[in-house]
């Protein structure tokens, strides 16, 4: 059973919906994991089959996108954005290639990793290597970073311009706008742990920019999300769905709210795009604020 809100029905789209931005940790699978539920699969492929496009649109690295692109049958063709906007890519349908990158966002995270050192001395950086890993200044838990970790001297971290680095430490959260004033995007995922790409990067905008290449309608979009690093793209679609269980500045950006990860919600947002007639009992989902 969807665990929803009673106060709304759900309706179908006044125009169809052409594209779907969804995110992975919290909206469809737990943080780190990637198990897809079967009820999300199956919503997902009932998406693809009305022709709407499924884009993951994640915090993750590429090699994190591919086993949840997998389980949702997200194949050669299929598009998304990683890195929090820092990587657009096409997916290969080829093992040993998997992904093509087709646009990346890199900046220099030296001042960001100067400041972050002066506030933690024993701070955990690293940086992206598109494809491959990490280079890091010391060892992280092996189930917070995908891929390689390739341990280098802290002066090799900010030698070469990167999409994506990490700062972990305990708090370090608590100097996130410190880290931000030297000029780069700071999303906050743990207490522990930000993450850092190029000024003005957001999933919204990259979303923006494959919804131009395709040439549809801001109307004929939707995004599901969890998180603040959200925020930006719920505002941006017409279409608007957070999680339940998402902080309340989440929810407050959002048209509709749908159950909780452990209820499926994110099923319930694509099943409420796709099915043409529903009974009161399904699928049913509560208004958000809809800041815009």
């Amino acid at each position: 059973m969807i665990n929803t809100h009673p106060a709304f029905q759900a309706t179908t789209p006044g125009r169809p919906v052409k594209v779907v931005f969804l995110d992975y940790d919290g909206t469809i699978v737990r943080n780190g994991n990637d198990d897809v539920p079967e009820p999300v699969r199956r919503a997902v492929a009932r998406a693809i089959a009305k022709g709407i496009k499924v884009v993951p649109c994640t915090g993750r690295s590429a090699l994190g996108i591919l086993p949840v692109a997998e389980l949702l049958g997200l194949g050669k063709g299929a598009m998304f954005i990683a890195s929090n906007g820092a990587i657009t890519g096409e997916l290969t349908g080829d093992r040993r290639r998997p992904f093509e990158v087709i646009r990346q966002r890199g900046f220099d995270p030296w001042a960001a990793f100067t400041v972050s050192m002066a506030v933690e001395p024993q701070v955990a950086m690293a940086v992206e290597q598109v494809g491959v890993g990490w280079r890091v200044n010391k060892p992280f838990p092996a189930n917070r970073l995908r891929g390689l970790q390739h341990l280098v001297d802290e002066r090799v971290l900010w030698s070469e311009h990167t999409t994506r680095a990490v700062v972990h430490a305990p708090g370090i959260a608590a100097y996130a706008a410190q880290i931000e004033g030297t000029g780069c995007t700071v999303n906050r995922a743990a207490d522990d742990w930000l993450d850092i790409t190029k000024r003005g990067l957001s999933k919204a905008s990259e979303a923006d920019a494959l919804r131009q290449r395709w040439g549809i309608h801001p109307d004929d979009t939707a995004a599901i999300g969890d998180a603040r690093n959200d925020i930006p793209l719920l505002h941006q679609v017409q279409h608007a769905f957070a999680m339940g269980d998402a902080d309340q500045v989440v929810k407050d950006a959002a048209d509709y709210i749908v159950g909780s990860i452990d209820y499926h919600g994110a099923a319930a947002a694509l099943n409420s795009l796709t099915l043409s007639t529903r009974e009161s009992s399904q699928v049913r989902v509560d208004t958000g604020v809809g800041a815009r």
